[in-house]
């Protein structure tokens, strides 16, 4: 495998990490149901419904199925699922990978055992190679100077970018070539620049075996503490947070995630993780609040007489104080979102010890009814595929955590939640990752009737 150039980090020279996706996350799909097929596994009607109910295309099983989701898809059959595994392990095969480890010296000068492997015919990187666009809302970033490669996933893009250029010209390029890159790279936006070493390219922080197991072994020791200190438990889940995204992103059980890091098993803990991910977003809990309470009223007139939900919460508010109704109100604005965009509010909050119907991020109330909800003490669980992932005081405190779920774990939103989970992202909490992309007419339908 060819080396890229070097960053810097703590002194030592590193290879950036660095996985460019293959054919998978590319298909739609249809184009999914035809490979899994033409690979011999026979998907009757009802499971390529199951694929196309849930929108499981290459980009979904690219960023990861959990087997609760696999078994889901072929129902009653271990046959099929460990067959379907094989056939994602072999087409993840075919994409790139660039590992992060340590460079010898020896190793630093630019290899030439990449020219014998190219054939006479390889193209090579021309003298006035330039730097293509990148995706709109990261353009905007780099335009603007801002340190977006401070960001792990703006800082993966701005890597595979250049990458997948030079890739253009030669599919074995020299460490010379990819250096040549990477310095019209930074020539063209130089705030890019690593602070020490040669400062082709960008930032990445750096963490091995050793350091990532003394900051687990203090985390693991606050969890145990009554009264844990907060401002150390934070940096070391910042320092261990590109760790942990990667082995999240190589398939880690959330099970076991939970047990490495316990402090994700907390409301707390997963609202840093999505600052991390999304630092936009400043405090998750903040932005939901005032962002509700600007279309709480609205959201409330939508939904009048056509939720048994509502007389609850009616009632609810002739037993609340004056000084409470605000918050009754953002929260019932909050359980009413899914109404709003015609989905169901069953398949995202449950009541009682009922198993979710769904591996999705999911709210358990502990309840056995719903008119404590409204309240400011609704006890729940918040639940992934299957597993507690932490417990919250209020709904709308465990709705938040539910969220952040699909941030901290890469999953796609569900078909049966997409829309409002669309409007949260992109009205409530302000992320939008995907500028380009028009949002489905549902959602601006009732957009427009909300602002």
């Amino acid at each position: 495998m060819q080396q890229v150039p070097f960053c810097f980090i703590n002194g030592r020279r590193w290879i950036t990490n660095l996985q460019v996706p293959g054919v998978l996350c590319s298909l739609s799909t249809e184009e999914l149901l035809t490979k899994i097929q033409e690979w011999g596994l026979d998907v009757t009607e009802a499971e390529a419904q199951r694929f196309r109910d849930n929108e499981v295309d290459g980009d979904t099983v690219d960023c990861g199925l959990t087997e609760t989701m696999v078994a889901y898809l072929f129902q009653a059959s271990f046959k099929k699922q460990v067959k379907f595994n094989q056939f994602v392990s072999r087409m993840k095969e075919s994409s790139v990978t660039l590992t992060l480890q340590t460079v010898s010296p020896e190793d630093w000068q630019p290899s030439t055992s990449s020219t014998s492997i190219s054939n006479e015919n390889t193209l090579r990187l021309p003298a006035s190679f330039e730097i293509p666009r990148f995706p709109k809302n990261l353009q905007l970033k780099l335009d603007n100077k801002e340190p977006c490669h401070k960001n792990p996933r703006d800082r993966h893009t701005i890597i595979r970018v250049p990458y997948e250029a030079v890739a253009q010209y030669t599919m074995y390029p020299t460490n010379s070539e990819y250096v040549q890159a990477v310095k019209t790279l930074v020539t063209k936006y130089p705030f890019l620049k690593d602070r020490e070493g040669n400062g082709y390219g960008p930032c990445v922080q750096g963490e091995d075996l050793l350091s990532i197991d003394a900051h687990l072994k203090v985390l693991q020791c606050q969890y145990q503490k009554m009264q844990p200190d907060t401002m150390m438990v934070h940096n070391r889940m910042q320092q261990t947070f590109a760790w942990r995204q990667k082995e999240i992103a190589d398939g880690m059980p959330v099970e076991d995630v939970l047990k490495k890091y316990p402090f994700l098993g907390m409301p707390t803990g997963l609202c840093n993780e999505l600052g991390w991910i999304q630092p936009t977003t400043g405090n998750v809990s903040q932005r939901f609040r005032e962002g509700l309470s600007c279309v709480a009223a609205k959201v409330i007139g939508l939904t009048r007489g056509k939720t048994p939900l509502y007389q609850l919460y009616l009632d609810a508010r002739k037993e609340a104080l004056t000084d409470d109704l605000p918050d009754l109100d953002t929260r019932a604005a909050l359980l009413f979102l899914p109404y709003v965009f015609k989905e169901k509010l069953d398949l995202f909050v449950i009541l009682g010890e009922v198993h979710p119907k769904t591996p999705y991020p999911t709210v358990q109330l502990l309840h056995e009814d719903w008119k404590p909800v409204f309240s400011r003490s609704a006890p729940n669980i918040v639940k992934l595929d299957g597993s507690e992932v932490c417990r919250s005081s209020c709904i709308f405190e465990g709705i938040i955590s539910s969220f952040c779920l699909y941030f901290v774990f890469n999953l796609a939103y569900p078909k049966h939640l997409k829309n409002t989970l669309i409007f949260l992202q992109k009205y409530i909490v302000k992320i939008d990752e995907d500028e380009d992309r028009p949002l489905p007419i549902t959602v601006t339908r009732q957009i427009n009737l909300l602002y």
